[in-house]
C-alpha cells in the first residue's frame, strides 16, 4: 500500500508540476547515489516536492526525473513519454476506452519491482491518472476539473 501511495503521489506531482525545478541543498549521500546511477547525466537540477530529492536531468537525450528518499536511496525513475512510445496494445485500449479524452501526460515509471505506464487523460469537466503494467488501463484516480 505504501508503495501505492508513493507512485501516486508522483504520479499528481508530475502531473501538476512537471518542471518548476529550483535548486536546492542536496546531500552528499545522494549525489553519490545518483552520480553512481547516472554518471552521464546533463542538465542537472534539484527540487524536493513531498519530502523527496528530484533530480530533474537529461541522459542519452532523454528527459527524465530520479526520485531520491532523505536517506539517499532512489525510489523511481520517472520517464516522460509520448502516446507513440506505448506499446500498440496500450494505445489500441486507451483509444478504445478513452476516446473522448484527450491525453494530457504519458509517463514510464520504473522502481525496484517493476515498470509501470502512467497516462493523465481529460475531458472538459473530468481528469483521469490511469495505470498499467501490461495493456490494460487501471484507473488510479479521477476528480473533476
Amino acid at each position: 500500500m505504501k508503495r501505492i501511495i508513493i507512485t501516486l503521489t508522483l504520479v499528481l506531482t508530475l502531473a501538476s508540476t512537471y518542471s518548476f525545478a529550483t535548486d536546492v541543498k542536496v546531500s552528499s549521500t545522494i549525489m553519490q547515489s545518483f552520480k553512481a546511477r547516472f554518471a552521464d547525466a546533463e542538465n542537472v537540477s534539484w527540487s524536493v516536492t513531498n519530502g523527496f530529492y528530484v533530480a530533474d536531468f537529461t541522459l542519452d537525450d532523454k528527459k527524465q526525473y530520479a526520485y531520491f528518499n532523505p536517506e539517499g536511496d532512489l525510489t523511481v525513475i520517472a520517464e516522460p513519454l509520448t502516446i507513440n512510445q506505448l506499446s500498440k496494445k496500450q494505445q489500441a485500449n486507451l483509444r478504445k476506452s478513452y476516446s473522448n479524452y484527450t491525453v494530457v501526460d504519458v509517463y514510464k515509471l520504473t522502481d525496484n519491482e517493476d515498470v509501470k505506464y502512467f497516462v493523465v487523460v481529460e475531458d472538459s469537466s473530468k481528469k483521469i491518472i490511469l495505470k498499467t503494467t501490461t495493456s490494460t488501463w487501471d484507473v488510479l484516480q479521477a476528480s473533476n476539473k
